[in-house]
């Protein structure tokens, strides 16, 4: 640090002569390799990986798509990395930029005051006459000289400050995004401490975190996402997809890929740690590891699907239970989305179940619908769903998610922009509590059709209080389903009698997960629904005075 009124000649010119385009043209070419290594990635994994997933099993399958993760893996790493080497080199040139605008300001400032500028940014005073020393007035305009000198030096000296900080934490962030994974790269590890490189690299440059909004108005998310440049919708994807994976409004493509990057991160971590130091215990590290990594396994099968089928991750939260919201099917895009909300304890390790329940309905929806008509199916644990305990008897977990489960489907509808598509919200178990807590508050669920399959009742008394028309409520119990058993207590009245003012499904399977066996009624009525048709219906006024059953 050269002290004020003797800065180093070196940095003084070499600041002068700045050209922030060198490091800015830098900036783009690592940003075209981050976007280069993002499309081979996805290429990869829908033209490699997902279509090899779908037929080949045995030893040599199981070496081969280990070899394949990891090199998708390194892509992933490259895309971070090298997005993060576009942030420092971006953010140096524009500080230094403005640090050569300010030492430009400064030099324009000492041309006015007629004050000299040394080569090494000295700045001195113009010659005295020997008949001023002795003049008051002059004695006093160099005094005043004098003042403007230190002031301007303090400003020359500031902005060269500016500029070798920049270049300091420039150099200690670059030296942090070394090309080592290509070079020596580790079974675990690499993708996680990407992840960290990004919050390092933050705090090296002092960098205050990206505005991202709230998650509180999808409508306010999605004209945000639509007013960034692509370059800017690029950077937060590699170095902020958590945040932006939860955000409900975003295009599905958008929230599948920040999700797919977190899930990467998150499941490397897991594999490159263990439980000491994670405040959980051995068996909770363990649980947590394996449903991530059957979800990943899961989500890589079905990468070589054509885009009708293919899995979008639309959200995650490892932490507890785990939550995570699938789609097969693009739901921006689709004639019809269905969303599949679960019941009791179901948790992130049982989404392969979920998926396949989804890829189901999706098939019955497709035999239902009109030809070249696109169907989307949504498994939404997107709420703490309760153990079977007491918590299963009463309203909180339902209410306590009601409003996620509200902001998520105003999201479906504002991400689609003006495409509209017939929505179809089906509740399964508590399930349907949670989709009654949802739809009876604020402004509903925006749903055109709801369903309650195997429903302990929907915390309110009529289909009306849905905010959905009666006509197009419908739900259905299997006649030995044991939920029976719960209906009725604490939760509501059952939603398949007459005095729910909805209508009742005909039913033909058995217990209370058999609502999605293949070739069933129950499956049918279901698809139906999902692709706007009538489904076959049972009388639902059993129990009830005669006088009140229509016809008699």
């Amino acid at each position: 640090m050269a002290e004020a009124g003797g800065a180093v000649s070196g940095d003084f010119a070499l600041l002068r002569r700045f050209d922030p385009g060198g490091l800015r043209d830098a900036a783009e070419g690592w940003r075209r390799l981050s976007a280069a290594a993002e499309d081979a990635n996805g290429r990869h994994r829908h033209r490699v990986n997902g279509p090899l997933r779908a037929h080949w099993q045995g030893r040599d399958a199981d070496s081969a798509f280990f070899t394949m993760e990891s090199t998708e893996q390194e892509l992933e790493v490259v895309r971070v990395e090298a997005e993060s080497v576009a942030l420092v080199l971006d953010t140096v040139a524009d500080r230094m930029d403005q640090a050569r605008t300010n030492l430009s300001n400064a030099l324009r400032r000492a041309d006015e005051w007629n004050l000299p500028v040394a080569d090494d940014g000295t700045v001195g005073l113009p010659p005295q006459a020997a008949s001023d020393r002795h003049d008051p007035d002059a004695r006093d305009e160099r005094q005043r000289r004098t003042l403007l000198r230190a002031q301007l030096q303090g400003r020359i000296d500031t902005a060269l400050d500016t500029a070798r900080e920049a270049s300091d934490q420039g150099a200690r962030a670059l030296g942090r995004l070394g090309a080592d994974i290509l070079t020596r790269p580790r079974v675990f590890g690499a993708a996680s401490e990407s992840a960290k490189d990004v919050r390092d690299v933050a705090a090296d440059l002092a960098l205050a975190a990206p505005y991202l909004p709230a998650n509180e108005d999808p409508a306010r998310a999605a004209r945000w996402w639509r007013s960034l440049t692509p370059e800017q919708q690029q950077r937060l994807l590699a170095l902020h997809p958590e945040e932006l994976g939860r955000l409900d409004g975003l295009p599905a493509t958008v929230r599948d890929r920040a999700n797919r990057l977190v899930l990467e991160q998150r499941l490397d971590a897991l594999k490159a740690g263990d439980a000491r130091g994670s405040g959980l215990t051995a068996d909770e590290y363990g649980r947590r590891e394996t449903a991530l990594r059957v979800l990943k396994e899961t989500l890589d099968r079905r990468d070589g699907s054509d885009e009708q089928h293919r899995l979008f991750l639309l959200g995650l939260d490892p932490r507890g239970d785990g939550r995570a919201i699938v789609s097969t099917g693009d739901p921006d895009t689709a004639d019809h989305t269905a969303v599949l909300v679960p019941g009791t304890g179901t948790t992130v390790k049982e989404m392969p179940g979920q998926i396949d329940r989804i890829s189901r309905l999706q098939d019955a929806a497709e035999e239902a619908a009109a030809p070249g008509q696109r169907i989307a199916v949504v498994s939404w644990l997107g709420y703490d769903a309760p153990e079977v305990s007491g918590s299963v008897l009463t309203r909180g977990r339902a209410e306590d998610g009601a409003e996620d489960m509200r902001r998520f489907t105003s999201g479906l509808r504002v991400s689609a922009g003006d495409h509209r598509s017939h929505l179809t919200v089906i509740g399964h178990s508590y399930g349907t509590t949670a989709v009654g807590a949802a739809a009876a508050g604020g402004q509903g669920l925006q749903a055109d059709d709801i369903v309650a399959i195997a429903s302990p009742g929907m915390t309110t008394g009529t289909a009306s209080d849905l905010h959905i028309d009666p006509d197009h409520f419908w739900a259905g119990t299997a006649a030995d389903d044991n939920i029976s058993l719960a209906t009725g207590l604490t939760l509501g009245p059952d939603p398949t009698l007459g005095v729910f003012d909805g209508n009742t499904l005909a039913i033909d399977t058995s217990g209370h997960s058999g609502y999605w066996d293949p070739h069933s009624e129950s499956l049918a009525n279901q698809g139906k629904i999902i692709a706007g048709r009538p489904p076959n219906t049972v009388d639902n006024h059993r129990g009830e005075p005669d006088a009140l059953v229509p016809g008699l």
